[in-house]
């Protein structure tokens, strides 16, 4: 299957108003990265002081690495692929769900990049690769003073936790919304993500010649 004819059963699932699996895929792969690293990162912060503190956060600058990768993907194929037409870009809600989609992806380079510039100024000579796969090359800081290496691991350090704290709460307000537009508004916004066949109601978009409207 070449490009065009991907795009082309890709966008067969936007006219039924669902995501495609390849959508699908990259939104919940890059739901549990996400989950994993706060979480992770939480219980590294309690960690005391030694070698296993030390190769935790070598694990998780590798998995932030990861998601820094697929974050590029999903970004490519998601400016090939528009999702379906559930929401009202126009309406609250519409632009609410556009600026957390917005946030998540400046999270997903953000916090990887901040704790690559935070690793490079740690002694030690761990390397980094891409989820422990593909090596990484860390920053050339060793040549700077130590007072520049200082500066940078606290800029760093401070970009850092606030995007943390602000990713940390963007993620139930985004799951938050997803459930009000499932329960209260009875919309297809949380289906859209779940069900990979499509509607088949008549009326609805998407729905299959001699159902209902399928403009």
């Amino acid at each position: 299957m070449n490009l065009v004819a991907l795009i082309e059963w890709a966008e067969g699932y936007n006219r039924r108003g669902v995501y495609s699996p390849i959508g699908v895929a990259f939104h919940w792969v890059m739901a549990a990265l996400m989950v994993f690293q706060l979480g992770y990162g939480w219980y590294l912060g309690w960690l005391p002081a030694g070698g296993d503190k030390h190769l935790g956060y070598q694990t998780h600058a590798e998995v932030g690495l990861a998601i820094m990768l697929v974050g590029s993907l999903r970004f490519l194929w998601s400016n090939q692929i528009g999702g379906p037409d559930n929401v009202d870009e126009r309406s609250f809600s519409g632009r609410a769900s556009a600026v957390l989609q917005a946030w998540f992806y400046v999270s997903f380079f953000a916090l990887p990049l901040s704790g690559w510039v935070m690793w490079s100024t740690l002694p030690g000579d761990l390397p980094l690769s891409i989820a422990g796969v593909v090596p990484f090359p860390n920053l050339p800081f060793d040549q700077l003073s130590e007072t520049l290496q200082h500066r940078l691991m606290r800029g760093a350090e401070l970009v850092h936790f606030w995007v943390v704290w602000m990713t940390a709460l963007a993620i139930p307000g985004h799951a938050g919304a997803a459930v009000l537009h499932y329960v209260v508004k009875r919309d297809r916004v949380l289906p859209s993500m779940l069900d990979l066949n499509g509607p088949d109601q008549p009326g609805v978009l998407g729905s299959g010649p001699g159902t209902g409207s399928a403009a």
